[in-house]
């Protein structure tokens, strides 16, 4: 079954999605204002937006990719920054009764002092530009003949990319592998959202796990931020003893969100790429599957086609 339900006002799906990523863009425009007069929301949501983007242009195929990712790393500094600051208070909150109510105070004030208090306004201007040019080139994105196996296959390719980042991090444990699995999950979770809002499959409780995995690998991530600011420029945060006697929370902290995240990871991709999505579209709507006999199989030995005995290798 390839054809698309109708959405709203006659639009199929890629359609609806194309006029999804307009709004998206107006919204990131709408922000610059704020984000350059230093509403540290506004910049949350230009970048989120950004973000955002990226995905919808990986769902329909569009080779604008790149422009988003590069657009969101221009404003990753500031966010930065106060990110490190919110991972201070988070961790401050998880010791608190193990930290005296002034403990660590000077480290939290030379975390904020590297806060700036806006995004420069050329920054904020040459961005604006570049969105209003990538605008035009969104509003003529080619995807009226996409069909709705084009994008299951995307749906499933974003699976497949944040399983298989997860397994690395999980045989690796580094930091970098943890935020290339924060990286892969966002984009899947941004597509799982984006398959709902055009009724494409039902998908909440999905959604909601990849909420709670991008919550504990984002403050891994910003923990991280903190960690490498202590141990390359030391002397700004105290003395040696000092800043050791920190890092020692930071790396409790580190562990407990890594056991939560490889948990709720370990339930959200246990099934392989090809079977979920069968699953989930057997759940959505069955006569929109297909079912495919595994490569290895005997075509002498395989059921029909039409058979409810052929499924995909488990």
């Amino acid at each position: 079954m390839n054809e698309f339900l109708v959405v709203e006002a006659g639009e199929r799906a890629p359609q609806r999605l194309r006029r999804k990523a307009l709004d998206l863009a107006d919204d990131a425009l709408a922000k610059l204002d704020g984000m350059a007069a230093g509403d540290q929301k506004a910049l949350h949501d230009v970048r989120r937006r950004l973000k955002e983007l990226r995905a919808m242009a990986a769902l329909l195929g569009q080779p604008d990719v790149e422009f988003f990712r590069d657009a969101g790393r221009t404003l990753s500094p500031y966010r930065d920054a106060k990110a490190a600051v919110e991972a201070f208070d988070r961790l401050r909150e998880r010791f608190a009764t193990e930290w005296t109510p002034r403990q660590f105070s000077k480290i939290r004030k030379a975390l904020q002092q590297r806060v700036a208090a806006n995004v420069e306004a050329r920054i904020a201007e040459d961005l604006r530009a570049a969105l209003l040019a990538e605008r035009g080139q969104i509003a003529a994105w080619p995807v009226d003949a996409m069909k709705r196996d084009d994008l299951w296959r995307a749906i499933t390719r974003s699976y497949r990319r944040a399983r298989r980042s997860m397994r690395t991090a999980r045989q690796e444990k580094t930091a970098e592998q943890l935020h290339e699995w924060r990286k892969h999950a966002k984009i899947h979770w941004y597509h799982a959202q984006f398959f709902a809002d055009v009724n494409m499959a039902k998908l909440e409780p999905h959604t909601d796990s990849l909420r709670k995995l991008s919550r504990a690998l984002g403050d891994h991530h910003d923990l991280v931020i903190v960690d490498e600011l202590c141990r390359n420029t030391q002397p700004a945060f105290g003395s040696a003893r000092y800043v050791t006697l920190f890092r020692r929370f930071i790396a409790n902290k580190l562990s407990e969100l890594e056991v939560d995240a490889e948990s709720i990871g370990r339930d959200l991709f246990a099934t392989r790429a090809r079977n979920w999505e069968v699953r989930i579209r057997l759940t959505t709507n069955p006569a929109d599957v297909r079912v495919r006999i595994a490569p290895n199989a005997s075509t002498a030995a395989a059921p029909s086609r039409g058979s409810s005995a052929s499924r995909p290798r488990a």
